[in-house]
C-alpha cells in the first residue's frame, strides 16, 4: 500500500488510519487541503493530536509520522 496516495484521495472529512499494527499509528483526517494528524498510542487508548499538514507538504506529514516510535 502507497501511504501517499491513499491520504492524498482523500475527501472532505475522511480520514485515513495509517496501519503499523492492528490498530493503527496515525490518524489523519481530510478538511478541505489541510490534513490533521493524530497520534495512536502504541499500547492503545485515545489519539492525541500532533500536527497539521498542508497537502503540498504531505511527504514531510508521512516522514514525521514514520519517526514515531
Amino acid at each position: 500500500m502507497n501511504i501517499k496516495n491513499e491520504i492524498l484521495k482523500l475527501k472532505h472529512g475522511e480520514k485515513f488510519i495509517e496501519p503499523e499494527s492492528d490498530y493503527g499509528r496515525a490518524e489523519i483526517w481530510c478538511i478541505n487541503d489541510v490534513y490533521v494528524v493524530f497520534e495512536i498510542p502504541y499500547l492503545g487508548g485515545e489519539p492525541h493530536y500532533r500536527d497539521v499538514y498542508h497537502k503540498k507538504n504531505i511527504d514531510s506529514l508521512i516522514h514525521n509520522i514514520s519517526t514515531w516510535d
